[in-house]
C-alpha cells in the first residue's frame, strides 16, 4: 500500500520516463531472447542438415557386390571421423555397432574395432529407419553415446541397391554451444547498449513533454488565483497546445460570467412561465420570488390576491402547506378543490442554502381533474368487465343446478332452461370476442386488406342478418343507396362489421312501429355510410362517452343490455380503414351513426365489372374471417350472407346507443 502511494506521489515525469524505461526494457529483453533461441534452432538444424550430407557421401562410397556389410580399415574410419569431426559408427543388419575402439580392442580377424549390440528400443527405431532407406538426423541421448549427441545416418546399399547396413555420425552438442556463446554475447552487448540509448531518448521525450504542462500548470494557477488575464502561448498544434488555448479562452470568458448569470436567471423566468404546470417559490418570511402565469390560472387568483399568501381557502392551504415543508425540511403534498371545483394536487420542496439553512420552499401546483377521472374509468372497466361476465354466469349456473337436482321435469321447461343457457352463453362469448377484438384493435396486432368494394351489396347482407332481430322489436329495416353502385376501399368483413353494431344499437334504442334507415352516399372525397334511427336519441352529457368502453346510457330505454364494447369496437376499426366516424343526434327525434371511408375513382363501368377479382387475406381478428373478395359480381355479394345460423347472430359486437 505504502509502494502504492508512493507511486501516486510521483510527479509525471518521473511516471512517463519510468514507464518508457520499463518498457524500453522488455521489449529489448524480449527480442534478443527470441533472437537467440531462433538463432541457437537456426544453427542446429543446419549442423543436423551438414551432418546428415555427410553421412550419405560416406554412405555412398562403402557399395559393393557383397550382402553383407563392407566395413572400411582403421585409416578410412579415423579420416572420415577427422573430416567430420564426429564419431564414425557402421551399423550391420544384425544392429551390431561398429566403431573405432577407444582402448585399441581389436575384432578377431580384422583391424582394431570396437563392437556394441544396439539394446534399446529407441535406439533400434532409429536404426530401422536408417534400415528401411531413409536419412535420418536426431538430437538426443543415445544408449551407446554419452551426453546429448547430434546424429545422423544414412543406409549403405550395395551394388544391386538393397539396404545391407548403415552410417551414423555423432557429434556432442557442446560443439555447437561453442560456436553460439559468441552470437550470445553478442546480443547481450546489443541489448545493454539498446537499453541505455533508449533511457536517454525517454529522458529527452520526458521533457519535451513536461516542459508544457508546467508552464500550463503555473498559467491555471494564476487564473485560480484570480489573475484572469494570464495567457500562454505553447506554439504547438497539439493536445498540449489546445489545452493551452482552451485555457485562454477560459480566462477571456470568465470576465463574462456576471452578465451571463443574469441572462441565465432572465432565461429561468421565461422557463417557469412557459411550463404547463403552476410553480411559486417564496423565502423564508413567505414572500413569493417566483411564480407563473400557469399558478394564477390554476388558482384562480391575479397578482394583486397574491400579495398576501392568505385570505382564500386556497390560498390558506398552499401557505399551510408550504410552512409545514419548511419546519419539516421535507417534501410535502396536499390537495384542493378551487373555485371551479377543479382538483388541485400540490407539491412543496424545501430550498437550502450553501450551510444547510432553510431558505424558503418552492411548489408544484397540479389540475389532476383528468387524472383522477381516468382512474375512475378505469376502476369502472374492472367492475364492468367483472358484472358482465358474472351475470351470464350466474344465469348459466342458475339454469344448471335445477337441471342436475332434477327440479325440472317437464320437456317445455327444459327446453326454456337449454334456451336461457345458451343465450346467456352467446352473451358471454359474444363479450370476451369484443373484448379479445378491441384489444387486437389497440395494440395494433389487426391487418386489414383494403379492397376495392360495392357498398349496396354488403349494406343488403347487414340488412338480411338483423332482419329477424328487427321483426322481433317490430322495427322497420330500410337501405337507402340511391340505386347506385357505390365503390370505395375497405375491408368487406369489417364495414359488414360496423354495420351491424350501428344497427343492433339503433334497434335496442327505437320502439315498436320505428324505421332505422341504412344509407351510402357519395360525397367529394369520401363515401359516407351510416344508420338512421326513430328512436330516443341520446342526451347532450352521454356524448363525449358514447365511444368509451363498457359506458352505457340510460337502460332504462333500452330494449336488450349490451356489453358497451360495440361502438368502441367499430370506431377502431373505422380508424384502421383511414375513416372518421361520427354521431348526430336529437333527444326524443332519433341517431344517425355514420362513418366514411376512401373512395376509389370509376374507370368507367365497363372497365369495373372486367377486372379480374383479388384473393383478400385472412383479417387477425375475432369478428373478420375470411375476408371476401373485392371484385365480387352483385349476384355473389347478394347471396353471400344468406344462412347465417342463430349462433352468428352474436358475431359483431352490440350496443347500446352510448355503448362506448
Amino acid at each position: 500500500m505504502r509502494e502504492r502511494l508512493r507511486y501516486r506521489s510521483w510527479t509525471i515525469g518521473a511516471k512517463t520516463l519510468v514507464s518508457h524505461a520499463l518498457l524500453a526494457l522488455f521489449a529489448i529483453v524480449f527480442a534478443c531472447v527470441v533472437a537467440y533461441a531462433l538463432s541457437f534452432r537456426y544453427v542446429q538444424d543446419q549442423a543436423m542438415e551438414e551432418l546428415v550430407a555427410q553421412a550419405e557421401y560416406i554412405a555412398s562410397r562403402d557399395t559393393g557386390e557383397s550382402d553383407e556389410l563392407v566395413i572400411p580399415d582403421e585409416q578410412t574410419l579415423e579420416l572420415y571421423q577427422n573430416i567430420t569431426n564426429s564419431m564414425v559408427l557402421y551399423v550391420n543388419r544384425d544392429y551390431l555397432a561398429t566403431h573405432i575402439g577407444a582402448d585399441g580392442d581389436a575384432a578377431p580377424g580384422g583391424p582394431e574395432f570396437a563392437r556394441m549390440e544396439i539394446i534399446s528400443s529407441i535406439d533400434r527405431q532409429f536404426v530401422a529407419r536408417i534400415f528401411e532407406g531413409e536419412s535420418v538426423g536426431d538430437i538426443r541421448r543415445f544408449e551407446f553415446a554419452s551426453g546429448v549427441i547430434i546424429f545422423a545416418g544414412a543406409p549403405v546399399r550395395n551394388a544391386a541397391g538393397k539396404v545391407v547396413g548403415g552410417v551414423i555420425l555423432a557429434q556432442p552438442v557442446a560443439q555447437l554451444r561453442r560456436l553460439t556463446g559468441y552470437l550470445q554475447m553478442l546480443m547481450i552487448m546489443t541489448a545493454a547498449v539498446t537499453v541505455l540509448l533508449a533511457v536517454v531518448m525517454a529522458m529527452k521525450m520526458t521533457q519535451v513533454l513536461i516542459n508544457p504542462i508546467r508552464r500550463l500548470t503555473q498559467v491555471a494557477r494564476r487564473i485560480s488565483e484570480g489573475e484572469y488575464g494570464a495567457r500562454i502561448s505553447l506554439g504547438t498544434q497539439d493536445e498540449l497546445g489546445e489545452l493551452g488555448n482552451t485555457l485562454n479562452t477560459l480566462s477571456a470568458r470568465l470576465s463574462n460570467v456576471i452578465e451571463r448569470l443574469r441572462e441565465e436567471r432572465d432565461k429561468l423566468e421565461l422557463i417557469i412561465g412557459s411550463i404547463g404546470e403552476g410553480i411559486i417559490a417564496v423565502n423564508g418570511n413567505f414572500e413569493v420570488t417566483h411564480k407563473n402565469q400557469a399558478f394564477l390560472e390554476l388558482m384562480e387568483l391575479s397578482d394583486e390576491e397574491l400579495a398576501p399568501l392568505e385570505g382564500t381557502e386556497a390560498l390558506s392551504a398552499l401557505h399551510a402547506l408550504m410552512e409545514e415543508c419548511m419546519r419539516t425540511g421535507a417534501r410535502c403534498k396536499a390537495s384542493w378543490d378551487n373555485p371551479s371545483q377543479r382538483k388541485i394536487a400540490a407539491a412543496a420542496s424545501p430550498l437550502f442554502g450553501e450551510r444547510g439553512e432553510n431558505i424558503g420552499a418552492v411548489c408544484l401546483i397540479q389540475d389532476v381533474s383528468e387524472a383522477e377521472r381516468l382512474e375512475q374509468l378505469r376502476r369502472d372497466y374492472v367492475a364492468n368487465i367483472s358484472h358482465e361476465l358474472r351475470t351470464p354466469l350466474t344465469g348459466i349456473r342458475g339454469m344448471v343446478e335445477p337441471l342436475m337436482d332434477g327440479y325440472i321435469d317437464t320437456e317445455e321447461e327444459k327446453a326454456d332452461c337449454y334456451r336461457i343457457i345458451y343465450q346467456e352463453t352467446l352473451r358471454l362469448e359474444k363479450l370476451v370476442r369484443e373484448m379479445l377484438d378491441m384489444s387486437r384493435l389497440q395494440d395494433g396486432r389487426v391487418t386489414l386488406e383494403m379492397e376495392e368494394l360495392e357498398l349496396p351489396g354488403i349494406i343488403d347482407a347487414a340488412l338480411r342478418r338483423m332482419k329477424n332481430m328487427a321483426d322481433e322489436a317490430q322495427v322497420a329495416l330500410v337501405a337507402d343507396t340511391g340505386g347506385e353502385r357505390l365503390r370505395c376501399l375497405g375491408n368487406e368483413d369489417r364495414i359488414l362489421q360496423v354495420l351491424i353494431i350501428f344497427i343492433d344499437n339503433a334497434l335496442s334504442f327505437t320502439p315498436s312501429g320505428g324505421q332505422v334507415t341504412v344509407y351510402a352516399r357519395e360525397e367529394r372525397n369520401c363515401v359516407r355510410v351510416g344508420v338512421i334511427d326513430t328512436g330516443v336519441g341520446i342526451e347532450p352529457k352521454d356524448l363525449p362517452f358514447i365511444w368509451e368502453r363498457f359506458y352505457k346510457a340510460d337502460k332504462s330505454r333500452m330494449r336488450t343490455s349490451g356489453t358497451g364494447l360495440g361502438l368502441a369496437v367499430a370506431k377502431l376499426v373505422v380508424e384502421l380503414m383511414g375513416g372518421e366516424i361520427g354521431v348526430n343526434t336529437k333527444v326524443g327525434e332519433g341517431s344517425e351513426f355514420y362513418f366514411t371511408l376512401k373512395k376509389r375513382e370509376q374507370e368507367g363501368e365497363t372497365g369495373n365489372e372486367a377486372k379480374d377479382e383479388k384473393a383478400a387475406g385472412a383479417v387477425d381478428g375475432d369478428g373478420a374471417a375470411g375476408g371476401g373478395n373485392g371484385n365480387r359480381r352483385r349476384d355473389k355479394r347478394s347471396n353471400g350472407r344468406r344462412g347465417f345460423s342463430r349462433r352468428g347472430r352474436g358475431t359483431a359486437g352490440t350496443n347500446s346507443h352510448a355503448d362506448a
